[in-house]
């Protein structure tokens, strides 16, 4: 079963199956994700395939092409992912959020393996929330965070532990419908916060920290039409910068920049 998997992931659906959800982005029925899967302090790609059997996790350490390293099975269909490091320990652990009465079920996983997770909570409501994750103190472990829409602005609630309890700030920030976006931007203090805006380009306005204000940040990157989105390290330099991933002849190409700026990506790859 595993061979016909992986079988199954080398073929990449076309580009008018891309599908935006949140802060995440996916082709057909593949996440696209990234995380710091071993704790050397570069992150890199990953792809979640979502099938009856539930979530099928394919990730690779390195930014680049390459066979699959870490390959398991974690979290029921309908589920979202998400990724972060959730007991401080080096490496990100893998994570599920679904709907359920009326609330966002997290259930979180340490190590990238098979099993059952290490904590199971609620936090949020399913109609209306959108699930991320971000260290905001920078000290550890990954926090989590719900973004709603609110009239015309995205109204951000912050928890800086992985459990169940109130958020520790609630503040508006981005504008309704665009894609809430988390990362280190400057490489101080902890994970900022920002958005994506889906026009003819891809529009990225972040915010160095996690709190109300102005974008620190404005630039294009990426076509708002086709490519999907994501942020990592993708050079170990502690800085948080962004990625697009787009179909091109029936493969996914990978396009990453080193720096928060429009202009060509400084690495492409397939995987």
């Amino acid at each position: 079963m595993k061979t016909l998997i992986l079988a199954m992931i080398l073929i990449a659906p076309t580009p008018a199956d891309v599908d935006v959800q949140s802060s995440l982005c996916r082709f057909g029925n593949q996440w696209m994700i990234s995380g710091d899967w071993n704790g050397d302090g570069v992150d890199g790609p990953g792809i979640v395939q979502e099938s009856d059997a539930g979530l099928e996790w394919f990730l690779r350490n390195d930014p680049g092409s390459g066979a699959v390293d870490v390959q398991f099975s974690f979290g029921p269909k309908g589920a979202m992912p998400v990724t972060g490091d959730w007991d401080g320990k080096p490496g990100d652990g893998a994570g599920v959020v679904l709907n359920k009465d009326k609330n966002l079920r997290w259930q979180l996983k340490n190590k990238l393996e098979l099993g059952s997770p290490d904590a199971d909570f609620s936090f949020g409501t399913s109609a209306t929330d959108i699930p991320l994750t971000g260290d905001w103190d920078g000290k550890g472990p990954t926090g989590i965070a719900v973004v709603r829409n609110s009239g015309n602005n995205l109204q951000w609630q912050l928890r800086q532990t992985p459990d169940a309890g109130s958020p520790f700030t609630i503040f508006n920030h981005g504008a309704k419908g665009d894609g809430p976006q988390t990362g280190d931007w400057d490489g101080k203090n902890g994970d900022g916060i920002g958005s994506t805006h889906r026009a003819t380009g891809l529009e990225w306005k972040l915010r160095d920290s996690a709190s109300a204000g102005n974008a620190t940040k404005n630039f294009t990157f990426g076509n708002g039409r086709t490519d999907c989105q994501l942020t990592g390290d993708w050079n170990g330099d502690g800085i948080d910068t962004i990625g697009i991933v787009r179909i091109v002849d029936g493969k996914r190409e990978w396009q990453m920049r080193n720096s928060l700026n429009g202009g060509p990506a400084d690495f492409t790859f397939t995987f």
